[in-house]
C-alpha cells in the first residue's frame, strides 16, 4: 500500500535530484534509486513494496542538502518528509567530515 510518507518521500526526492543534490552518488546508486521510484509507483505487491520504499529512504537519507542549487522550498519539503521516518534531515553525507 502506497502511504502518503512516502509520496511526499518520492516528490521530495524527485525535487532534490533536479536540483543535484545526489550527482555525489555512484551511478549504480543512482540507478537503485530510480528503480526503487518506479517499483514504488507500479508495485502491487506489499512485499515488493515495503523492500523499494525501505531502499529508497536508505539512499535518500544521503542526500546532499548543501549543494548551491537547493532551494529552501525543496529543503522544506525534504525536511517534512524526513520527519515523518523519525530521521534528521541534517544528517551529513558520507565523506563529508573529510572536506
Amino acid at each position: 500500500m502506497k502511504t502518503t510518507s512516502y509520496q511526499l518521500l518520492v516528490n521530495a526526492a524527485g525535487q532534490l535530484m533536479q536540483q543535484h543534490a545526489f550527482d555525489h552518488l555512484p551511478d549504480a546508486k543512482l540507478s537503485r534509486m530510480h528503480t526503487c521510484i518506479r517499483r514504488i509507483g507500479e508495485s502491487t505487491d506489499s512485499e515488493e513494496m515495503t523492500e523499494a520504499e525501505s531502499e529508497l529512504l536508505s539512499i535518500c537519507s544521503e542526500a546532499n542538502l548543501y549543494v548551491e542549487t537547493a532551494t529552501p522550498q525543496s529543503l522544506q519539503q525534504w525536511y517534512a518528509a524526513m520527519s515523518c521516518f523519525g530521521r534528521e534531515a541534517t544528517q551529513p553525507v558520507m565523506g563529508e567530515e573529510a572536506e
